[in-house]
Formats: structure tokens, sequence, C-alpha cells
């Protein structure tokens, strides 16, 4: 068996966070796969900046956060240990130490990550093409041997309105907040009654959650 390490991770306009994000993940021996949503604030451009010093193997597709995990996961190697990461954290020696710790034939959840052979999540379907709560839904779907509660990142990017650097105006905006609405029912799998309780908003706003909610179920 392989004990080739490859992360992977999807970016969309993370132009400012990405070079201290892939500094403290990097490591000689890991191969890094990174797909581009076709990024409009830089991003893009870093990346090939970065790529040489250190060693990216980069990729555009217009996805969403699974989709373009899942696409940057079929890239790396086959049989690799693969642990995703996100290109808006700091990661800390705690990742790394997990990612050794972790044996080719074991899954482990650990915070902002999911270490697992690329065999293994590939088997039970890969990714899903949701945009919010992908990797709950991905641990659920695949399982996992262990879970270690430890901090292994910080975030780098501090809003209150994080989504609005993925949009360029108000009506896109609200577009993708409710496109985000019917990827969690559906990653988590709410039923109505669990909907009711988990967003909690005036009613003009709940009336959105329904319509989303009929969408989610039609979606299945």
């Amino acid at each position: 068996m392989s004990d080739e390490v490859c992360l992977y991770a999807t970016v969309f306009n993370n132009a400012n966070t990405l070079e201290e994000a892939i500094k403290s993940v990097w490591r000689p021996n890991y191969t890094i796969v990174i797909t581009d949503n076709y990024s409009f604030d830089g991003t893009w451009e870093k990346l090939q900046e970065l790529r040489k010093e250190y060693n990216l193997l980069l990729y555009r597709l217009k996805s969403s956060r699974g989709k373009g995990r899942d696409y940057s996961l079929r890239h790396c190697p086959d049989n690799s240990k693969t642990a995703y990461f996100d290109l808006d954290m700091r990661y800390n020696e705690n990742f790394h130490k997990i990612i050794e710790w972790t044996s080719n034939d074991k899954r482990v959840f650990t915070h902002s990550t999911f270490i697992a052979r690329k065999d293994i999540i590939l088997n039970k379907g890969g990714w899903r093409d949701l945009n919010y709560g992908e990797d709950f839904e991905l641990f659920v779907r695949v399982g996992f041997d262990y879970s270690i509660p430890v901090i292994n990142s910080v975030n780098l990017y501090v809003s209150q309105k994080r989504e609005k650097r993925y949009v360029k105006s108000k009506i896109k905006y609200y577009f993708r907040s409710f496109k985000n609405i019917v990827d969690e029912i559906r990653a988590y799998g709410y039923n109505f009654d669990e909907i009711r309780l988990t967003f909690v908003y005036p009613f003009p706003l709940k009336l959105g959650v329904y319509l989303a909610f009929l969408v989610a179920k039609l979606k299945g």
C-alpha cells in the first residue's frame, strides 16, 4: 500500500488567505491538488505564482464546494492517503500529526478535515454536489473509525457576511444564500419540523425556508 499523502482543496475568491493556508499544510513529501471555481479576485493568478514553490497541481472547474473537492480528490495519486483542507484556514502541527498517525486502512474525522485513502472515499461515491453541509454528509455516508476533537486550524477570514465575498451583487448574494439553505437541508436530511426549529427567522424569511425545503425534497 502506498505511503503517499495527498492534500486536496477547492477554492473560490480567497486570494488574500490562500498563500498562508498552503504554507501551513505544505510538506516536501505531500502532493497538493487545488481546484479553482473560476475566482474573480485574483485567486487563480496567485495560485499560478505559488505553483512551483509548493509543487501544486492546479485545475479549474465551475463547481460547488463538494463538487470541487471531489474533482481535486480524483486527481490525487491512486491509493494515497488523503486529507482535504480549506484555503481560508491556517493549520497547525496537530493537522500534520493526525495525518501521520492515521494508518492507510482507517478513516479519521477531525476539525476541518477528513483523512482516508482515496479509494475508500470514491468507493462510497465521493463528494456530493453540495455547497453547504457537504463535509457532514460525507462523514456520515463514508463513515469513520475515529473522531479526534483537537483544534488543528484557525479561520483567517472573520466576517459576519462570509458569503458576500463570493458574489458581485445583492441579488446574487440572496440567491447563493437560498441555494445554501437548500443544500443544508439535503446534507443534514432535515424533515419539516426540524427546519422550523433550525431556521429561526422572521415570518417572511421563513417562507423562503419553506420554499427551500420543497426544492430540497425535489432534488433528493
